[in-house]
């Protein structure tokens, strides 16, 4: 889990480029993307992403064509919001590693390969956080996919086949050290973060005593009008990275029950099952989260339950 990485996007970008009338001409940006990749620098052949690309934020910066790019004769980002890359196997060659997956587009999945530079990690590069950096691309034959072959557009005629997506991946993981730089302390109206105060009574006597200081607190005029919701995930969240998975399933569930649709709860809990060794529970959970409607995380799915039932369709994916 401490390698899987999730894209920061203020570092990362992802465009592409396909040919009109044998040139090279024709070139732009996806501004919409989420990305997960699970990278060990002491273990390659492990290598694994899932990438989505937002239908809706194709741009070539030319209004008229781009609105044609995500219509129903192209991408159909109305019905088909999402683009999807799941790896299905890694090899490593040189200073490269190839991904060889599916490619999902407007309901159709086609085999294809990516093709990354092995990635560069930095331990604790950022804040506490774990970077890791990676370039990469994939092509593919539009006509594979449906795009454009029932176009009236004018110029589709003289539109290349080939596409080529080209990305630059920042990712970033979460380490204990910086999560306790965000919740063990003083928040910024000075009082002590009830999160790391529970979070220190967890760890030092148990989940029961954890429980009892988060009743505590509640309680207290100090602590009035404090999200508690958000309290149980974060406390969740920083014991499920610490790796006392079984207490910060218990702390999820308590935010679940007080609402089950507690979004930042749901997609975590999955991970806290892992941790705590509960792998069909998790298996189960994931599932769940795979029926609800697409969210920026919801790129840890398809490896998640491909790592726990051993088969993943990319089929009605959004």
């Amino acid at each position: 889990m401490g390698d899987r990485f999730q894209i920061n996007k203020d570092a990362s970008y992802v465009t592409f480029e396909t040919s009109f009338a044998g040139f090279p001409a024709i070139r732009g940006s996806i501004s919409a993307y989420q990305a997960n990749i699970f990278y060990d620098p002491a273990h390659p052949e492990r290598t694994s992403a899932t990438i989505r690309f937002g239908s809706s934020s194709v741009s070539s910066a030319h209004p008229k064509r781009d609105e044609e790019l995500v219509g129903a004769n192209f991408l159909d980002a109305e019905n088909h919001p999402g683009m999807w890359f799941t790896s299905t196997k890694a090899t490593v060659s040189g200073n490269g590693i190839t991904l060889d997956g599916d490619l999902y587009i407007k309901g159709i999945t086609k085999p294809v390969q990516l093709k990354l530079e092995k990635p560069n990690v930095m331990r604790k590069g950022m804040g506490g956080r774990d970077l890791m950096m990676a370039k990469g691309g994939l092509s593919f034959n539009r006509k594979d996919f449906q795009l454009g072959v029932k176009s009236n557009y004018p110029a589709v005629g003289m539109l290349g086949d080939q596409i080529d997506i080209e990305f630059v991946i920042v990712g970033s993981n979460y380490t204990i050290d910086y999560l306790k730089s965000i919740f063990v302390g003083k928040t910024r109206d000075g009082k002590d973060n009830p999160v790391g105060l529970i979070y220190n009574e967890v760890i030092a006597k148990g989940q029961e005593a954890g429980e009892a200081e988060f009743m505590s607190l509640v309680s207290q005029k100090e602590y009035k009008g404090t999200n508690w919701l958000s309290v149980m995930a974060n406390l969740g969240w920083i014991l499920m990275v610490d790796g006392h998975g079984k207490e910060a399933v218990h702390f999820f569930n308590m935010a679940l029950s007080k609402d089950p649709n507690h979004f930042v709860s749901l997609i975590r809990l999955g991970d806290a099952l892992v941790i705590a060794g509960d792998h069909a529970g998790a298996l189960k959970h994931y599932m769940k989260e795979y029926s609800l409607d697409p969210r920026v995380r919801f790129t840890h799915l398809p490896e998640m339950i491909k790592q726990l039932s051993g088969q993943f369709a990319l089929k009605n994916m959004k």
